[in-house]
């Protein structure tokens, strides 16, 4: 009588690995965790920036290197680590694919987080097992010779399109202070720019000293005489300065500019001397003024502080608080 063991068993071990064949095919990888490093810092120590000189966000992911990735915003650089792939991304970008070419695609994967400019992020892909087959009694030997075939995707490197600052207007008034007779000043400053700019700033006390006779010493001696004051003193004052502004990021900016002032003083003759006013020449500075400042902004809100001076000799504070004209960027 024929026996239908050995038969039976062959037919069980070619369904299990034509199981086996179907299973592997049909299994697929997946993204199994995203989160931020909070204590890494290798994206900000050595930084990769994009074509905007933006500093770019670092992924590091744990996978096999036969994955490639890609990006809307394009992948600025890869680098093979031991058991991981890094890449440097830039700021801003929302979605990533993964493609692998014995698993396929994993399309548009979605970042559950914010992608910041210097930080680090870890992604882990769970990639499918090996297949087991488990057998008690294994009566054949099959040997297989397969021919695997192994095709790298190189990761494609997508310039990113030039983001181009908006074009701002802000209106400061200013109020200033200092200067040998503690002038107190006001003005207004305009600046128009993008990143770079430029800034016009006039401040003035809305005095003027008139016509003067003579022109004395600290003493209010001329002519070889001190004569008698009446003690009623005329003060003018006024600076304009034009320059560059620049924006160092979307709220810290600073500028620097030259231009023309004067510091006036004059001191009033008692009647007996005639009543006319003299220029009190140690008290009285004109010619060159320049001006450097820091710039703050909060949304539309625009804060600065600056430092004026005429001649090198007499020096101002000023202040001013204003608001930005233009339309601003989402992340403003």
């Amino acid at each position: 009588m024929t026996s239908f063991k050995p038969i039976f068993r062959t037919l069980t071990i070619a369904i299990l690995i034509l199981i086996g064949s179907n299973g592997i095919s049909a299994q697929k990888y997946n993204v199994d965790s995203f989160r931020m490093l909070a204590n890494d810092v290798t994206a900000f120590i050595n930084p990769v920036t994009d074509l905007n000189d933006e500093g770019c966000a670092l992924i590091k992911v744990q996978a096999s290197p036969d994955f490639a990735f890609s990006t809307p915003l394009g992948i600025v650089k890869r680098e093979d680590k031991t058991g991981e792939i890094w890449l440097y991304i830039p700021k801003g970008s929302k979605r990533i694919t993964l493609k692998h070419p014995e698993w396929g695609v994993l399309r548009d994967y979605q970042f559950p987080l914010k992608i910041e400019s210097h930080m680090s992020y870890e992604m882990k892909v769970a990639e499918p097992p090996a297949l087991v087959i488990a057998s008690e009694t294994v009566p054949v030997v099959t040997t297989v010779h397969d021919t695997l075939v192994v095709t790298r995707t190189d990761t494609l490197l997508m310039k990113v399109p030039k983001i181009s600052m908006p074009l701002l207007l802000t209106v400061e008034p200013t109020i200033g202070f200092g200067g040998s007779a503690n002038t107190l000043a006001a003005g207004i400053r305009l600046s128009l720019m993008r990143r770079h700019g430029m800034f016009l700033h006039i401040s003035s006390d809305f005095g003027r000293i008139g016509h003067t006779i003579a022109t004395c010493d600290k003493d209010g001696a001329f002519n070889g005489q001190t004569p008698y004051y009446s003690g009623k003193k005329r003060h003018a004052f006024m600076t304009a300065t034009l320059g560059a502004a620049h924006r160092l990021s979307n709220t810290f900016g600073i500028f620097e500019g030259i231009g023309y002032g004067y510091d006036n003083t004059a001191w009033q003759l008692a009647e007996s001397e005639g009543g006319g006013y003299v220029k009190n020449s140690p008290y009285s500075h004109a010619g060159v003024a320049f001006e450097v400042g820091v710039r703050f902004s909060l949304k539309r809100i625009s804060l600065s502080a600056s430092v004026i001076s005429i001649e090198g000799s007499q020096w101002y504070g000023s202040i001013g608080v204003g608001i930005i004209i233009g339309k601003l960027r989402k992340n403003e």
